[in-house]
């Protein structure tokens, strides 16, 4: 019988444990918002009407060599960007003719883990990927090289180029 009221009793104990009626300002740690996903790189960061806005998630593509390009894409805000993915596909990329048929798309001819994963960007931080275009068998003519984030949330901080196969 004392082993069952010593029983009720660590129960009973347990069970106040972590319910509270204080009030939750004082001195309980807050739990902590998770870091902003920017939403579109055309968008505001400040949506405060008038505030000042230190700049936008910003995506570049230059050429660094025939046939070879970096994709850059760069935090201009004042705040953490948070990037939060599905696989281990960070970007994707395609080319397609002047007249929009698709000749290629890196996606379809990757390999990608599928583990959960983040990229996080510091105000002026930035994540650089190189495409390289001369594993693509092209004909000659003009096309237009277009890249993207992949997050889970959907394509972001897409940019296009136009580029001529001699």
């Amino acid at each position: 019988m004392k082993k069952i009221l010593v029983l009720f009793g660590i129960i009973v104990f347990l069970s106040a444990c972590g319910t509270t009626n204080a009030d939750p300002g004082l001195d309980e740690e807050q739990p902590q918002q998770p870091s902003p996903i920017v939403e579109d790189d055309n968008e505001s960061e400040d949506q405060n009407n008038g505030g000042i806005v230190a700049g936008e998630v910003e995506a570049k593509l230059q050429e660094v060599a025939p046939m070879q390009y970096v994709y850059t894409v760069k935090n201009q805000t004042e705040k953490t960007v948070k990037l939060e993915f599905t696989s281990s596909q960070r970007y994707d990329f395609s080319v397609e003719t002047k007249e929009g048929k698709q000749v290629y798309l890196y996606s379809s001819t990757a390999s990608f883990l599928q583990a959960l994963g983040e990229e996080t960007m510091e105000p002026a931080g930035e994540l650089t990927y190189t495409l390289d275009l001369n594993q693509i068998d092209l004909s000659p003519g003009e096309y237009v090289l277009t890249a993207w984030m992949t997050p889970k949330e959907g394509e972001k901080y897409k940019i296009s180029t136009e580029f001529t196969m001699e």
